[in-house]
């Protein structure tokens, strides 16, 4: 059930989903990526003078493709089966900016079985948060059902369940109306083209 899972096991069964129901734009979907490998390093100090960034591990990486080139969106998953802190993720996907990201999502997936009530006392001060600092975040609050659907909580809230194709559709356009800010960085430039060189990334 997917009310027991834990959540590394829960981005496997996202990644899958995402293979398997992918959008005409999606290229790659990759979970659990690990950014801290000897490999990494390894070719930033080939390519570039200077120190290596931080250590990162992504836990959800989705490749679109826009006007021909490739638009990479990390995003930290959160799963919430109870109580825990409503700001569980935000630090994290901040961080994947200096990686080069297109765009930057939080995404706080709740188990099916949690009352709405109970969800929308998480959503809200999250919302808040990022939409009074205008973080430059994606952010998404979703149930996730064993049949593979979504109800969303925020963008916007509705007892309609959405299907994967829906899901990454809607969550494409909310990516590319809202970009990484530090592109604008040589630096973290520099990062993007050593990502897609790990990822295996044309273009």
């Amino acid at each position: 059930m997917i009310e027991k899972v834990t959540e590394k096991v829960l981005l496997d069964i996202l990644k899958d989903l995402f293979v398997r129901k992918r959008t005409s734009n999606l290229r790659k979907v990759l979970a659990r990526v690990n950014l801290s490998t000897k490999r990494f390093q390894e070719i930033w100090e080939d390519w570039w003078e200077g120190e290596t960034p931080p250590k990162e591990e992504v836990d959800l990486i989705l490749v679109f493709q826009e006007l021909d080139k490739p638009f990479l969106v990390g995003i930290e998953v959160e799963y919430f089966r109870g109580k825990r802190s409503p700001y569980s993720g935000l630090e994290q996907v901040l961080s994947y900016g200096l990686f080069g990201f297109d765009s930057l999502v939080l995404w706080h997936v709740f188990a099916p079985s949690l009352e709405n009530k109970f969800i929308e006392r998480y959503v809200k001060p999250v919302r808040e948060l990022v939409e009074g600092f205008n973080l430059p975040v994606v952010y998404i609050a979703t149930k996730f059902f064993e049949d593979g659907k979504f109800e969303y909580f925020h963008p916007f809230s509705t007892s309609f369940k959405y299907s994967a194709i829906d899901f990454l559709s809607s969550l494409e356009r909310s990516c590319i109306n809202k970009t990484n800010p530090l592109l604008y960085n040589d630096e973290v430039r520099k990062r993007k083209d050593v990502l897609k060189v790990i990822l295996n990334i044309p273009g």
